[in-house]
């Protein structure tokens, strides 16, 4: 890791940390739309104090960027333009209805179900865009960097950039029976995230000239470890851990953009010469670092003084599992 500027290193690590967070909330999604009841208890705490993180997250990552890579945003803004725009109004949208759910009178034809369902219909939907952006830089395909468009067409036509984008939603779904500790068959999140993982390597490996291969290893093990120890009995309390979950995401995500380092659009360009000059990075690494450790303080306690005083003494895992 010592060749990777360190400016790049703790960027990469905002935005794990940033997927980390929107990964769990994925899950939740589709905890909250199958298994709408048992999520009541297990995953509704969870949310009611991590949502107002991601965002920080988000927010913090944007900001860092700017001042990392400042000829990254307007290409964003001029290429996405369309989609970040509906992100916006989606991710408003899906604030509203945590709020209201939460805090606000509600009647028969506004429930808090249905007020959290369309919340996880939204979450799909704002996860769905984070793929494709991600993916598209990944990958190229459908973006002209000179001309700053993004052709969605193109994009999808691609099915390397379609079969990473299901794969990895087909593997959030696996893991979040584990993440929620979810009454299932112990062994359904393994047979569904050994598929999700497969269908999503495979396509991976085909967006981009992927420059340091034996990276993978790490996010390939750590995610099949998830659900591997959720089947034993005595290793499901440890795994289900919310923060040490979160960390074996975050992890996983940072060593995916490691194994990328530098290429970008599938190879025909790298981070490298759009990086801002030398003194204005040095500037954003101290505020970074200085931010950084408030934010992750800040987190910590936010997390844990309002998760655990929601969950009130609750059992963090289901009391059976179904065999």
């Amino acid at each position: 890791m010592s060749a990777y500027l360190p400016e790049i290193i703790i960027n990469a690590g905002i935005f794990s940390m940033f997927f980390a967070l929107i990964s769990t909330e994925l899950m939740a999604a589709s905890s909250l739309l199958f298994k709408y009841e048992e999520s009541t208890k297990k995953v509704i705490p969870f949310i009611i104090p991590i949502w107002e993180i991601t965002g920080t997250f988000f927010i913090f990552y944007a900001v860092n960027m700017e001042s990392l890579i400042p000829s990254v945003l307007p290409f964003l803004a001029y290429a996405f333009i369309v989609y970040i725009l509906i992100f916006l109004i989606l991710y408003i949208g899906r604030n509203s209805a945590i709020i209201v759910a939460e805090t606000i009178w509600k009647n028969k034809l506004i429930s808090k179900k249905s007020l959290y369902r369309i919340y996880a219909i939204i979450t799909y939907i704002i996860g769905a865009i984070i793929f494709v952006l991600y993916t598209a830089l990944i990958s190229g395909k459908g973006v002209n960097f000179n001309a700053q468009t993004f052709n969605l067409l193109k994009f999808v036509a691609y099915l390397p950039d379609d079969g990473f984008i299901i794969g990895s939603a087909i593997l959030v779904f696996g893991l979040a029976s584990v993440f929620y500790g979810l009454n299932v068959n112990r062994f359904l999140p393994l047979i569904v995230t050994v598929i999700g993982l497969i269908i999503a390597a495979v396509s991976f490996l085909k967006l981009n000239d992927i420059h340091n291969l034996y990276y993978l290893i790490i996010p390939v093990i750590l995610t099949i470890l998830a659900p591997v120890l959720y089947i034993i009995p005595s290793a499901r309390k440890l795994i289900s851990n919310k923060i040490l979950f979160q960390t074996v995401i975050a992890l996983a995500t940072f060593f995916i953009i490691a194994s990328l380092y530098p290429n970008m659009l599938g190879g025909t360009a790298t981070i490298t010469p759009l990086l801002n000059d030398s003194a204005m990075q040095i500037q954003t690494f101290y505020a970074t670092v200085v931010g950084g450790i408030m934010l992750f303080i800040l987190t910590y306690v936010f997390f844990k003084v309002a998760y655990f005083k929601n969950r009130s003494g609750e059992a963090n895992l289901p009391e059976e599992v179904t065999q």
